[in-house]
């Protein structure tokens, strides 16, 4: 009779084992999935042509790579060249990425003389997009752009207008338009746009780049790759790569030394 209890008690201590032992794997499991989940840094940009030209969000994680930051930058855009917040709300392709995803941030850069021309507009369709990006645990970041090259004196409207929101809204703001001024004003030789006064040139994007990288960061610029590269390249090879623009040192100290002071500058007047 001992003998038939003592292999019940067996059995059981077995049991119990495998049972603490396979919760104890699942636990293992869950806690290294959140772990790698920590490792990366997720951005959804909704925007237009100022998003897409020189593909920015690209250069964004070429600077994230330079920096060898331990999390790595992962992107995803939806654009439409000319594309208003408004067209993006009514299309409603920006939405259902916003909802299908785990994102760290969403960038909401409007049309760009929209904030000068009709900033109601702006406001109500930034809201809602910020009342969506709230409600999957996302974080609202306002890219705020730049003036066109023949109206510099519009600066202060888009600047003001996307301020103004983002304070309303308790968002994070990009500034690239204050950082372009500033830039343009310290070395008036460094073009920053395309031919066409409006687009950026790659040393454009660049300095968007580095206001990214620093607000998605929140590190300094200061040392990270002075390379400007075509996405266009299928491998990640330097040799295969087309290289856009390369600055010379004292630019791009210049460039990341001002981007570094006016994001944190304006970091502490949005929130």
């Amino acid at each position: 009779m001992s003998g038939n209890i003592n292999i019940v008690y067996v059995c059981l201590f077995l049991f119990l084992m495998i049972t603490l032992f396979q919760m104890l794997r699942r636990q293992i499991q869950a806690n290294s999935f959140l772990v790698a989940e920590q490792q990366v840094i997720r951005v959804l940009f909704i925007g237009n042509s100022y998003t897409y030209f020189n593909d920015l969000p690209w250069l964004i994680q070429q600077l994230t790579a330079s920096a060898e930051e331990p999390k790595k930058l992962e992107t995803e855009m939806v654009v439409i060249g000319g594309a208003t917040l408004q067209n993006h709300w009514k299309r409603g392709k920006a939405l259902r990425l916003l909802k299908a995803k785990l994102w760290d941030y969403v960038v909401l850069q409007e049309q760009s003389t929209l904030p000068i021309t009709n900033p109601q507009e702006m406001y109500k369709y930034a809201t809602l997009f910020d009342a969506e990006i709230k409600r999957v645990n996302s974080q609202t970041v306002f890219y705020l752009t730049w003036a066109k090259q023949n109206q510099p004196e519009t600066q202060q409207i888009l600047t003001d207008a996307y301020m103004n929101i983002a304070q309303e809204l308790k968002a994070k703001v990009a500034p690239v338009g204050i950082a372009w001024q500033k830039i343009q004003e310290a070395n008036l030789k460094l073009n920053l746009y395309n031919s066409d006064r409006s687009h950026p040139s790659p040393i454009g994007s660049y300095v968007a780049a580095c206001v990214f990288y620093t607000t998605f960061y929140e590190n300094s610029p200061v040392g990270l790759s002075r390379r400007v590269y075509s996405s266009d390249s299928s491998t990640p090879q330097q040799s295969n790569r087309i290289e856009l623009e390369s600055l010379s040192e004292t630019d791009a100290q210049m460039i990341q030394q001002l981007v570094e002071y006016i994001v944190k500058k304006n970091s502490e007047v949005s929130i």
